[in-house]
């Protein structure tokens, strides 16, 4: 591929293949991938388009360009793509290596690094690891710790199996993922990642996040913990819908005793909905560790939590000093919003 080629490969895979309009396309490549001239980038899309890679389809006014993914050459020249930013990595070879190792240890169907560029400059490594089950998350886990302490950085893995994965990209629900997706690098099975998208229409035509956690507004945390069944007695009105895990997260930094403690009771009565390796990877990401043992504990203590095991794993692999919360004002916030 030439190099105007490998900018809009490369951005329609950001995209997870939709590019949008010509002209939102070369400035987002220009952002990221600079230069780029809207010309060149037009007659390349054109030329792309008559060899069956990508599509441009009219929406009104404007020619949405889109991956031609039922194309099998496509496939080759997203693969090209993934290996062109998989070189602007800058990620040593050996931490690399050792990451993709776990390939043959595990279960894992795809490895992406999430915001690659940003998180390196922070001496952090944001992994979305794509498993068919959980069954060999404690090991998994064990092993990235080795991998962070033999090599000095911090890594964050998102570990999700692939119907997670598919329900978390589907839903109308904002989550971090949805956001982090949109820059990152394939590691490992660009083939079968790309498969994935395929085979269930993900792309990335869905409403951004655009925020951390811990900036979840009031009114956004009423509305959210409130739908998903800890009821408080308050004015709400529609907001954004947000996935359980941040919400927690966000509930349980907060000031108000009540919504803080309203964390412990949302896992309580969702136990079975959570993903307890996407909420770690929160309070991890946000260096809050002690907070998510202190929580796991209280819930511990609550009867017929039937993910003990789980629980157990995640509170004797965290190390940090726990937060303590007050069991009897649980078991009270309990009563009051079952």
């Amino acid at each position: 591929m030439n190099k105007e080629e490998t900018k809009i490969m490369s951005y329609l895979s950001d995209n997870l293949g939709y590019g949008g309009n010509i002209l939102e396309m070369s400035k987002g490549i220009n952002k990221k991938y600079k230069p780029a001239y809207y010309p060149n980038i037009y007659n390349t899309a054109k030329r792309l388009e008559k060899i069956g890679i990508i599509t441009i389809e009219s929406e009104g006014n404007n020619k949405l360009i889109r991956l031609n993914i039922e194309n099998p050459l496509s496939t080759y020249y997203i693969s090209e793509a993934e290996n062109y930013k998989n070189q602007k990595i800058s990620m040593s070879k050996e931490t690399l290596s050792n990451i993709l190792n776990l390939t043959q240890e595990f279960d894992i169907f795809s490895i992406c690094s999430l915001d690659a560029e940003k998180c390196h400059k922070i001496n952090r490594l944001e992994l979305l690891i794509l498993t068919r089950n959980h069954d060999g998350n404690n090991e998994l886990i064990k092993s990235l710790l080795k991998i962070e302490s033999n090599y000095n950085l911090k890594i964050d893995p998102i570990i999700l199996t692939l119907t997670e994965f598919i329900k978390i990209m589907k839903t109308d629900e904002l989550d971090l993922i949805k956001d982090l997706i949109l820059n990152k690098n394939i590691l490992y099975n660009s083939d079968g990642f790309w498969e994935l998208i395929k085979q269930h229409k993900i792309d990335a035509k869905y409403k951004k996040f655009n925020k951390f956690p811990q900036d979840i507004t009031r009114d956004e945390l009423a509305y959210n913990y409130n739908r998903l069944g800890y009821q408080l007695n308050e004015n709400i009105k529609s907001n954004n819908k947000i996935t359980i895990e941040p919400i927690i997260f966000s509930m349980s930094i907060n000031e108000e005793i009540r919504i803080r403690y309203g964390a412990i009771i949302l896992l309580y009565k969702n136990i079975e909905k959570i993903n307890l390796a996407y909420l770690y990877y929160i309070y991890k990401r946000y260096d809050n560790l002690g907070k998510l043992k202190g929580i796991l504990l209280s819930l511990a203590n609550l009867i017929n939590i039937r993910h003990n095991n789980e629980i157990e794993y995640y509170i004797n692999l965290i190390l940090d000093k726990p937060d303590i919360y007050d069991i009897k004002l649980i078991k009270k916030y309990a009563e009051l919003y079952d």
